[in-house]
Parts: C-alpha cells; structure tokens; sequence
C-alpha cells in the first residue's frame, strides 16, 4: 500500500530520530529489569521455581498462551540447569513482550505517523504501576497494540490480517478476559471491511477483495471472542471468580496510591488531547489551548513518574496488577484507530487512483506545497520518560532487595530461617516490602549468592516449614509448593544440613 505524503503531514513529528534513541533507552531499561530479575516478582517467582527445580512450563489455569514469554527459559533449559542462567533466560522471555510490542508499533507508524506511538507509550507508563510480569491480561495488551495500529494504517496490507488470524487463535487460550480486545478488534475489521468499497486504500488494492478479507477477519475475532466468553462464564476456577465480584474485584481494579491514580488520570486526559491535537491539525484554530493543555499534562505525567518511582523505593504502592491499566488500554487502542483511520481518510482524499496525486484536488504542485503539521518531540518523550523513570525505580528497589534477601540466607546462623509476619527482621524494613511476599522462599533461591562467595546458604521457610523439614526432609516453600530437601540442594544448593544429617 503506498501512503502520500500528506500522511505523514498530517501526523509528523519533528527528530524521528530522538524518539529512536528514546525508545532505545526503554529497550535498555527494560534488558537492566531483566538482568536483575524483575519479572521474579510474584507469580513470576514461582513461573521460574518450575522451570528450575522441576524442568516443566507453567500453564496456568489452562492458559496455553502463557507459554509464548516462557519460550527463551524452555529452550535454554535444553541447555543448561544452571539456575542463574535460567532466570536470566525467563526474564528475557518476558520483558521481550513490552519491548518488542513498542518497537513494531513504532515501525509501523514512524514513517506515515509518528505521532501516533504516543497512544502505546502512554499506556506503557500506565503499566508501569503494575508489578507481574507474567500477567497474561497484559500479555493480550501487548499483542495487540501492533494490530490496531497496523490495521489503522496499512489497512491493504496483508501481513497485518495475518497477525489478526493467528492474535485470535491465541486469544481463545490467554486469558478469562481475553474476550474484550477479541471482540473489540472484530469490530474494527468489521469497521475496515464495511469502508473498504468507499476507501482510497481499498480502490488502490482492489476493494471488493478487501472488503472480504477484512469482513472475514472481523467473522473470524469475533468467533474466537464468543468462545473465549463462553469459556469464561461456564469454565472460571473459584480463583478467577474471586476477583469479578465484591472487594476483591475493587482491589484487583484499581490502583494502590493517590499517585497512581492521578497518574491514570493525567494518561486519560493527555491521550484524550492528544487525539484532539492530531484530528484537528496543529496548525488549526483552538489547536493552540490543546497543545499547551496536553504539554502540561504531559510534565505531570513525568512529575508523577517521579514521585511513584519514590513510593517504590519506599516500599508503598507495590501492588501485582492494577486491571484498570487494562481497561484504560483499551480506550487509548480506540483513539489509536479512530485518529489512525481519520488521517488516513484525509490522506486519501488528496489523491486519485492508484495513489498518485489528484490533479482536480490541487495536483502534484498542491500536494507538495502542503506544510507539514508537526507535533514536538518532547509530547513524545514525556510518556516514555515517565516509563524510564518507573521502569529504573522498580528495577533498583527489587535489586537491593533482593541482594539484602542473598546475605540473609548466606549469613545465617542456622540451616533454616523462619518467616512469620515479624521475622526475620530485615524483611520488615519498608523498602524490603517488594520481595517480602508468598514467593520470597522461592526468590530466596533465586538470588542466592554463588559459590565461592557463599559456599552454603539457608532454606528462608514460612511458619512451621522448619520444624517439617527437621521431622520429614521436605521443604515446604508454601503449602502448594514442597520439595524434598535433597532435590533443591542439587539444583540451587549447597543448602546448610540441619544438625544429625549425613
């Protein structure tokens, strides 16, 4: 599909190359997240302990998708079962699908759009105030960005229609409320496939062939979406009917700050003026209010980075997921293909068939005497500043504690430390709330000091797990989640024997 050049006009930014070395610096940030094992947090903990200790994937509650990020740490696992390599190995898996969903959108848009990555790059500081890594609800978020946009704007290419095809298979086996960007993505293929006999794309590409295809597509999401929904209503565990009702789905929606909720607040509002700027045209009337109204939302954002990114250090607002980040998501891919698809309209109407320029509209003189509308780089850099920032904080609190969580086992006294809720100590100090969760006696494991530097260390055990371990050898790490004493000095040891072992 070949765009004109007033596309790119009528949605460019000024120093494409500034936003390139922006996103570099996220790609970097989010390699440090991985390097220090931030995707451990959590659910992730445990992801990893199967993957090292038992050599097996996680499915979880029969999310076959879940698997996609957990490909690098199943294939290094052919390879070793050295247990640092394998974290690094799962981490990578992981943190690839925010940096690899930033990178095709911008590909997509940089050369007809650049303005538009706003829209992903604001809901990625948004998901900054999430903690899992391995969520697969914001997994579906992940993949699906590249469509919206591609679908917005290279509505005759095929390799987008294809990603669709394959995007709804996966849907199906993601997650209970994978049925919502399912449906909604049906309706924008729906959307393109009804346009395509009026639309300058399609005429150029053959419309009657792109009206089918896309009007297949939409068949095709929507059908996966009714499935993933029935699936849902009749196949949810008693785990994931617990956070749809009552204060457990409060807590599973909404953030955990006043700083967190204004940061959602300030994203909704600057994407919302963001999509004014770019329908109106920078250079129309009353663009002026909107550009200054969104910049100052903008620095907010970034002043809001900061101060969340403290609460992190501190130990305050950690929370898993906020599901409202995916909610709010999904309204920015709305604006995202509304703004992507008006400027595609207004791009066409400037020239005839084929694409070349309508001489009856202006000619090719008309089209080349168009100034171009450009929007500043730093309404770009704001949003992913605000990422940097969050990304950096969360990555340097879980590395202090985590490495304050490796002394305490190498230093310990006995073979095994109890946890309860006021033991051992320095898991209460504020800033070591980030790891003091149900897995840290896996990430105990995890971030143990290697040999030599600690020859042996201690089982870290909740409760009562010391006192099992002593009459029976098994480690209980959390009630689901027991090993004997023997298997995990063989795959993470040497652990400290317990007195009267041989």
């Amino acid at each position: 599909m070949r765009h004109p050049e007033t596309l790119a006009g009528l949605a460019g930014v000024d120093g494409r190359r500034a936003v390139d070395l922006w996103l570099l610096a996220l790609a970097l940030a989010y390699g440090v997240a991985a390097l220090v094992g931030l995707p451990l947090y959590g659910d992730g903990a445990y992801y990893w302990f199967k993957l090292a200790a038992d050599e097996h994937f996680v499915v979880p509650n029969l999310r076959v998708g879940a698997l996609l990020p957990q490909l690098p740490g199943m294939l290094a696992g052919r390879f070793t079962d050295d247990p640092v390599l394998l974290r690094h190995a799962f981490s990578l898996g992981y943190v690839a699908l925010p940096v690899v969903s930033l990178a095709a959108c911008w590909l997509i848009v940089r050369r007809v759009a650049p303005a538009l990555v706003l829209f992903p790059l604001l809901w990625l500081a948004m998901h900054q105030i999430n903690f899992s890594s391995v969520s697969e609800l914001l997994t579906a978020a992940h993949l699906a960005w590249p469509f919206v946009l591609a679908a917005a704007l290279w509505p005759a290419a095929r390799a987008g229609r294809i990603y669709g095809w394959l995007l709804g298979a996966l849907f199906v086996v993601l997650h209970p409320m994978a049925f919502v960007p399912a449906l909604g993505l049906a309706v924008l293929a729906a959307w393109l496939g009804w346009s395509a006999p009026r639309a300058a794309w399609a005429r150029q590409q053959g419309g009657a062939l792109q009206r089918w295809a896309w009007l297949a597509l939409a068949a095709w999401l929507a059908l996966t979406g009714l499935l993933r929904l029935g699936w849902t209503l009749v196949g949810a565990n008693r785990y994931e009917r617990s956070n749809l009702s009552g204060d457990a789905a409060l807590h599973y929606l909404l953030p955990s700050t006043p700083a967190q909720d204004a940061l959602l607040a300030a994203a909704a509002l600057a994407s919302l003026l963001g999509a004014l700027v770019l329908l109106r045209g920078v250079r129309m009337a009353g663009a002026c209010w909107l550009m200054l109204a969104s910049g100052v939302l903008l620095a907010l954002l970034v002043g809001l980075a900061v101060w969340i990114g403290g609460e992190f250090l501190f130990g305050q607002g950690i929370k898993l997921k906020a599901a409202l980040t995916f909610v709010a998501g999904l309204g920015f891919m709305v604006l995202a293909a509304l703004v992507g698809q008006v400027l595609l309209w207004r791009a066409g109407a400037s020239v005839g068939p084929g694409g070349a320029p309508d001489v009856t509209a202006g000619g090719a003189a008309g089209a080349r005497s168009v100034r171009p509308e450009r929007v500043p780089t730093g309404w770009l850099a704001a949003p992913a500043a605000a990422v940097l920032i969050m990304l950096t904080a969360k990555s340097a609190g879980w590395w202090l504690a985590t490495n304050e969580l490796g002394r305490m086992v190498a230093e310990a006294e006995t073979p095994c430390i109890v946890r309860t809720g006021e033991a051992p100590p320095s898991l209460q100090w504020r800033w070591m709330r980030l790891v003091d969760e149900w897995p840290v006696a896996m990430n105990a494991l995890a971030f143990r000091p290697w040999a030599p530097a600690a020859p042996e260390v201690s089982l870290l055990l909740p409760n009562d797990g010391c006192e099992i371990l002593a009459a029976t050898g098994q480690a209980r790490l959390q009630s689901w989640v027991v090993r004997p004493w023997s298997q995990l000095d063989a795959r993470f040891g040497p652990l400290r024997r317990l007195p009267g072992w041989r």
